[in-house]
């Protein structure tokens, strides 16, 4: 299915180089330099994408003339950001049709998780090549250009073992609060990842307080309890962690009280009614961080699911708690809580904080032994990111950045295999860039912080936005394992572009 691509890309050499957008192909060992947006501010909401099928066309002709004026970067099959020609069409027969004034929120950047075992899986590889894969990660212009870290409040599902920052019971007064556990594994990543990228931004979130401060006293499943002495420690807790982390020259801007409140498992987890959430926001998080001048925000969050929206509306429709969120954290099934909030804070900022990690074992087809990192999870991904950025998110979030080649949680039950953006063979040290690596990158670099979301309209897997440098960029991909031709419109201006099966595609169009 590449014998039409790689037959016309000598031919069209010249007129693809003078377009001025030059990529680099990157290996198992290093991403591609792409230049990456300034960071601006922010503004709600995209409309869905409306969905059609394709209108069949011939493929433009081996001698047809490329387009001057845009190019497409591929990733798929054999293809790793490559730079191939777009090819002038006529506006009609359209597929996707791009509206560039009727721009939505702006982007404030993508992000992924940083955890102990991401960390770790590293640690077989020599330094030059561990320094190839943070570049990829974090370094502006190459890979994915992260300028997001999600830390881990004490440990999550990706902890090489469950702890937490004060493990000394009834400690009320936090005598003992320490972060040197953070030491070990999670400051040196963000350290790592802010040696590449110096505007960096972090936040923070816990997936369970101390065990003492619920009422199984374990970091697994449980109910925080409802005391106001547990909710002023807890409070002081989380604004120590900050404070902490600010001493090591770590700003964290928004703290989550706690991921994924109703979801009860057998890795660090706690249930939280929405009455507790709505107290400890109200009456002892937000006036203990505004009190100690920690300067950091409180993430209304991280919600998975519909009935979170309890949460949401019952602190947001408090006058006294409403001013202390900053922004709104939804991951997962939690996009429709943006309306609800909305109807509250209509400019609150909406943060997609945990990418759906795949290889789902409640469903056909789990594989306990390995994750699939293959295509079909790419694609599933590429959609989430489609679907909250057209539902108004400003910043889109991996989960697991790294893990080794089984990607396994410490689910004390069911060791959960979960996808990654980068796998390192532990046995052999091989590093591979997995497709889901490539279906994100190219939402990432292509069209990071700063860039806007804009209205469109046609086919199913498309995406328009406006870069900070003016062109317009259009996030494509082919689910099909044939080659498809799209045709794209922008005002009195249409272009095909081909597409390889089962791949990944940026038109960039200039202004």
């Amino acid at each position: 299915m590449y014998k039409f691509m790689k037959a016309i890309l000598p031919v069209f050499l010249i007129s693809v180089m003078a377009l001025c957008v030059a990529f680099s192909c990157i290996s198992t060992s290093q991403a591609p330099d792409v230049t990456t947006a300034p960071e601006a501010t922010s503004t709600p909401k995209a409309t869905p994408v409306p969905k059609t099928t394709l209108i069949p066309k011939a493929t433009p002709a081996p001698d047809a003339a490329p387009a001057t004026d845009a190019i497409v970067y591929i990733s798929g099959e054999g293809l790793e950001f490559a730079g191939v020609p777009a090819y002038p069409a006529k506006p009609e027969e359209i597929d996707f049709e791009v509206f560039p004034d009727e721009p939505k929120q702006r982007l404030a950047g993508f992000g992924g998780g940083l955890n102990e075992k991401g960390w770790v899986a590293l640690k077989v590889l020599g330094e030059a090549e561990k320094q190839k894969v943070m570049e990829s990660v974090f370094k502006p212009g190459t890979g994915l250009s992260l300028n997001f870290g999600r830390i881990p409040i004490g440990s999550s599902d990706y902890a090489l073992s469950r702890y937490s920052e004060n493990e000394t019971p009834g400690d009320l007064e936090m005598k003992h609060f320490s972060i040197e556990r953070d030491h070990q594994y999670l400051i040196p990543y963000a350290r790592a990842g802010q040696a590449l990228n110096s505007g960096l931004r972090f936040w923070a979130s816990a997936w369970s307080p101390p065990p003492w401060m619920k009422d199984n006293q374990s970091f697994d499943s449980g109910n925080m309890l409802d005391d106001p002495e547990i909710y002023e420690a807890y409070a002081l807790y989380l604004a120590m962690f900050v404070e902490a982390y600010r001493s090591e020259g770590i700003p964290i801007e928004v703290v989550a009280v706690q991921n994924e409140p109703y979801i009860l498992t057998n890795y660090p987890s706690c249930q939280w009614k929405p009455k507790q959430y709505l107290s400890f926001v109200r009456d002892h998080l937000g006036p203990t961080l505004a009190e100690r001048k920690s300067g950091a925000g409180i993430m209304l969050g991280t919600f998975n699911q519909s009935n979170n929206a309890a949460h949401a509306s019952m602190v947001l429709a408090d006058e006294i708690a409403r001013p202390y969120i900053t922004v709104l954290g939804l991951q997962w099934d939690g996009l429709p809580i943006a309306k609800v909030a909305w109807k509250y804070v209509p400019d609150l900022p909406v943060w997609q904080t945990e990418t759906d990690c795949g290889n789902h074992h409640w469903k056909p087809g789990f594989n306990p032994d390995r994750p699939q990192n293959d295509f079909a999870y790419a694609l599933y991904t590429w959609r989430n990111i489609q679907r909250y950025l057209a539902g108004g998110a400003e910043v889109y979030s991996l989960w697991n950045i790294i893990l080794d080649e089984t990607g396994k949680s410490i689910d004390s039950k069911r060791p959960w295999p979960q996808n990654s953006a980068i796998v390192v063979n532990q046995e052999t040290g091989d590093v591979t860039y997995t497709p889901m690596f490539y279906a994100f990158a190219h939402y990432s670099r292509e069209t990071g912080a700063g860039s806007r979301v804009l209205s469109g309209s046609g086919f199913r897997d498309a995406l328009a936005l406006k870069r900070p440098d003016g062109k317009i960029a259009v996030q494509l991909a082919n689910e099909s394992q044939i080659e498809q031709v799209i045709r794209v419109k922008l005002n009195d201006r249409a272009w095909d572009v081909i597409l390889p099966g089962s791949s990944f595609a940026t038109l960039i169009i200039e202004p």
